[in-house]
């Protein structure tokens, strides 16, 4: 069983405010929220980070039998829902989810490997991206919004869960974000980007560290989970 897939695309993105926030972010949970009888199912949660602006993701397809998401972003809460319907075992092919004037597609094969979205719509959040994992009931999917600084500034969200370490990073005025990978050994973290590298620590909710690239730029970067 293939636990991580990700893939994530640039959507559309027009400016105006969304009716549906609030201000609380995630709860943070010790234990899996998905079921154990959802693990090879298109059914069960898929978390994520969000990037272009700053955020969380938090998709439940069908779970606790119904079909909802939820993403934070700088802080907002937008609560989304959909009137479509989905088929256990069967892949889902653009999964329309609102949120007032915000909207996206959400993507997953039979299996629940390969989680995307698309047709995203977050007014406000220009060239946003999405990284999304599908949560197993024997593996925390845990969130981590973050900054880095130094030579260069921006974004830097990531995603660990059995050890492993996904996520985007994304340069402040850059169109384009980041694949990271990585993974966690103790308290330890280390991992790559494109032309780039990070090492540091986790210590609870929190992580922290330092980068570097191939230009010889460098800096430091931290992070607190957010879901």
């Amino acid at each position: 069983m293939k636990k991580f897939m990700m893939f994530s695309l640039l959507g559309l993105f027009f400016v105006s405010c969304s009716s549906d926030d609030s201000g609380s972010g995630p709860e943070l949970v010790s234990s899996p929220d998905a079921k154990a009888a959802y693990d090879n199912s298109n059914f069960g949660i898929y978390k994520g980070v969000f990037v272009g602006s700053s955020g969380v993701v938090f998709i439940d397809i069908n779970n606790n039998g119904a079909l909802t998401a939820t993403m934070n972003i700088d802080g907002t809460t937008h609560n989304f829902t959909t009137t479509e319907t989905t088929t256990e075992g069967s892949a889902i092919n653009g999964l329309t989810f609102t949120s007032g004037s915000m909207s996206f597609d959400f993507n997953v094969d039979n299996t629940g490997d390969s989680p995307y979205l698309t047709n995203m719509n977050f007014p406000g959040h220009p060239n946003a991206d999405v990284y999304l994992l599908k949560e197993y009931s024997d593996a925390l999917v845990e969130c981590y919004k973050g900054t880095f600084s130094g030579d260069d500034s921006g974004v830097f969200n990531l995603i660990i869960s059995d050890g492993e370490i996904y996520g985007l990073a994304k340069s402040d005025g850059d169109d384009s974000a980041l694949e990271i990978d990585g993974s966690v050994t103790g308290s330890n973290i280390s991992g790559t980007f494109e032309n780039g590298g990070f090492v540091g620590t986790k210590s609870g909710n929190s992580v922290s560290g330092t980068w570097q690239n191939i230009a010889n730029e460098s800096g430091n970067f931290s992070g607190q989970r957010k879901l």
